[in-house]
């Protein structure tokens, strides 16, 4: 394993273990751009995956507000760029809502271990749900966005769940290309954090 994954690695981790409680006005933040059958999914997540959250959306929202160009889009009005600017905070937020509230930095570190050390087992063995400890977690690590992208659908959010279940694969899917270069500022923000 290369030191610079490892150190990113190492990074994260620590990251997640003493992440912070998120700020009453980061609080409201949420609450103010979620519909609030998403702020259920959002607070369900542990604390270090809606610090991540928090810490994604801040580095999309630089990455749009660098490179999103409107002549990129001339069909798209000034009310459009911003309502994209909503989907996408929206998106950063629930991108990792399917991990739900049991994935914290332990269990996440035992299944990228799997996964570095292991590949090939690790995918064929999280293929399917499970009570089993690690094929379970496999399989929430593998289909995370999947999983929140079937959670999203549920409750209506069908062009964030579209996104969203697409943001660890490598594809770009099927949708419209300012939502396909939503996909690409999230997967950039979230490599990133």
């Amino acid at each position: 394993m290369e030191v610079v994954a490892v150190l990113y690695r190492v990074k994260q981790f620590f990251r997640g273990i003493f992440a912070s409680r998120l700020s009453k006005d980061e609080v409201d933040f949420v609450k103010e751009n979620l519909p609030e059958a998403a702020w259920e999914l959002f607070f369900q997540m542990n604390r270090a995956d809606r610090r991540h959250s928090m810490n994604v959306l801040k580095t999309a929202l630089e990455l749009f507000d660098d490179g999103f160009r409107e002549q990129d889009f001339p069909y798209l009005s000034k009310q459009d760029a911003g309502n994209l600017r909503q989907l996408l905070i929206r998106c950063c937020l629930l991108h990792d809502v399917g991990r739900g509230s049991s994935m914290g930095p332990i269990r996440k570190s035992i299944a990228v271990l799997l996964n570095r050390f292991f590949p090939v087992w690790s995918r064929r063995y999280g293929r399917c749900d499970s009570r089993s400890y690690v094929r379970g977690l496999l399989y929430r690590y593998y289909h995370h966005g999947e999983l929140g992208g079937e959670l999203l659908r549920g409750i209506g959010m069908s062009t964030e769940a579209a996104i969203i279940s697409l943001h660890h694969k490598k594809g770009r899917g099927n949708m419209l290309p300012e939502n396909r270069k939503l996909l690409s500022i999230l997967k950039e923000a979230d490599s990133l954090n």
